[in-house]
């Protein structure tokens, strides 16, 4: 990834800030979740994350090795870009933010594209983990906010956080997990910069002058910390999905809230089989 200050995260709606008021419970896929210390805080110009800062990150590992980023989002599912499948057998580790480190790896036994996808449509994937991931302080899920009433919070959130084990400004690769906070930039703004895509409601676009993904950062998380009922908790908003060839434009993220339905959708009923 491509990043030189500490993060801090305004969100509003309105006149207020987001709190919500009635049932947390029905109000996330996974609960609890979110939760980890909010403190000071590379993708291409960012720091290095703290062990239980991202507890929810995942790294999905092909016959080569690392392959692409993911997240937590249930014991049993972790959510990634569609383009990311690759042939062959895939495994996901958890609980560690160095690709060096020790951690607990998970075989994968069905993955789930979303129907729609094509190209830069509805980049989107689910890989179901052949067993439970048991939590802990370094291992827990992201929050997805499933409350309707906020299904268009993205487009009031200022900053955001992004995650990746991708191409720095002096490697190919990181070997820790890189984290960067970059600006939300209007749909028809970053239209401009990608004349031969369509941008759309299913894409969140974020940028930020010496900071941004970029090679290797596939399938990561876009996030924000949101106050929801009076509690400060990290949600997902997007996931990585393409990028300028010289990673010096915005990212384009396939858009959580707008596929919720699928995502909810396919974890219950493959969850179930």
């Amino acid at each position: 990834m491509k990043n030189t200050e500490i993060f801090v995260l305004a969100v509003l709606l309105a006149s207020s800030s987001v709190a919500v008021l009635g049932s947390v419970s029905g109000s996330f896929l996974e609960h609890p979740c979110g939760t980890v210390p909010i403190r000071k805080f590379k993708i291409h110009g960012g720091h290095d994350a703290p062990i239980a800062s991202a507890p929810w990150m995942a790294m999905v590992m092909g016959e080569k090795g690392f392959h692409c980023g993911a997240t937590l989002i249930t014991n049993r599912f972790v959510l990634t870009a569609a383009h990311c499948i690759a042939n062959g057998e895939l495994k996901v580790r958890l609980g560690a933010l160095d690709q060096e480190a020790e951690a607990q790896e998970f075989a994968v036994d069905a993955m789930f594209v979303h129907s729609d996808y094509d190209f830069n449509q509805h980049d989107l994937a689910l890989l179901r983990l052949a067993k439970q991931v048991h939590y802990s302080e370094n291992i827990s899920p992201i929050c997805l906010l499933l409350d309707p009433l906020f299904e268009n919070i993205d487009e009031h959130i200022i900053k955001f956080r992004t995650y990746g084990w991708g191409q720095t400004e002096s490697s190919p690769s990181s070997r820790m997990l890189q984290k960067t906070s970059l600006f939300n930039l209007r749909r028809s703004e970053c239209a401009k910069q990608y004349s031969h895509q369509q941008i759309n409601r299913n894409h969140i676009c974020a940028e930020r002058a010496n900071a941004n993904t970029c090679n290797g950062d596939s399938g990561g998380p876009l996030t924000a910390i949101v106050t929801y009922d009076h509690v400060q908790t990290v949600f997902q908003f997007g996931v990585t999905s393409f990028g300028h060839e010289d990673c010096s434009k915005a990212t384009v993220f396939t858009n959580v809230m707008a596929h919720l339905d699928w995502i909810v959708n396919t974890v219950r009923r493959a969850g179930n089989m």
